[in-house]
């Protein structure tokens, strides 16, 4: 098995390269909800369940449920006659379980991928953070801050105790001011997803602080975004990162 993060623009060119492919596919959307104990079902009720075996074996593969259980946005299958064998996890959830035996179908993928979304992201790591908006592809209201925190005192005794307790006023002010500039940034908009980035130890502490994110908590995506600095460099490429589909070829 090998798998690849593909952007948005390479995942067109793996799907053109497919088309050009000889024989026919199973072509498998499984939403959210369905994946994946509904495969089995969809083939059986297509006519097509000789290979259910074979793509039941494939989906259950440790590395592909991990995967899917970060993303939740159900599957997107194909099965060639040809060898051409794929599995993608797309950035965003598939809206209904379809099945088509043929050529090549990616059209609820593409219009998955190319729907317009608005996508709130938030990036932070102890002193500090970076606040995004993004219409689309493009982002559309921004905020990036830093806040001091000390480090760990090291030395022993009643000093450490001291620092460790001004360390932790410091992080709650820290995460009581990201929790403002969520508030006001992400107010005047109706996101469809919350992505979160950069020290993942955070993000529980800041549901509990931000009225925002814990009202929108079943909107913020499993996956969590590798950035190693919560500045406007990672926020401009974040939505790259969050675009991408997973593809896993068998």
């Amino acid at each position: 098995m090998k798998r690849e993060a593909l952007s948005k623009r390479k995942l067109h060119i793996f799907l053109a390269k497919l088309r050009t492919s000889p024989g026919d596919y199973v072509n498998l959307y499984i939403k959210p909800s369905s994946f994946p104990h509904r495969i089995s079902e969809l083939l059986i009720e297509a006519g097509h369940d000789i290979c259910a075996g074979e793509i039941k074996h494939s989906v259950a593969n440790e590395a592909l449920v991990i995967e899917a259980g970060r993303y939740r946005t159900g599957a997107v299958i194909f099965w060639g006659e040809n060898g051409e064998k794929y599995i993608v996890l797309p950035p965003f959830p598939i809206g209904d379980d379809r099945i088509s035996v043929g050529e090549l179908d990616a059209s609820l993928l593409c219009e998955t991928l190319e729907r317009r979304y608005t996508t709130g992201v938030v990036l932070v790591a102890w002193g500090s953070y970076s606040l995004g908006i993004f219409d689309h592809d493009n982002l559309v209201e921004s905020k990036t801050g830093t806040g001091y925190i000390h480090k760990e005192h090291r030395k022993g005794g009643m000093s450490e105790k001291r620092f460790a307790r001004r360390t932790e006023e410091q992080k709650k002010d820290f995460l009581r001011r990201v929790s403002n500039r969520i508030e006001e940034r992400f107010k005047n908009y109706s996101v469809d997803y919350v992505f979160f980035g950069g020290n993942r130890l955070i993000l529980k502490p800041l549901l509990k602080e931000c009225r925002y994110l814990e009202l929108q908590a079943h909107k913020i995506s499993g996956r969590i975004l590798n950035v190693r600095y919560a500045n406007r460099e990672a926020l401009n490429h974040s939505i790259e990162e969050i675009t991408k589909s997973l593809v896993f070829g068998f």
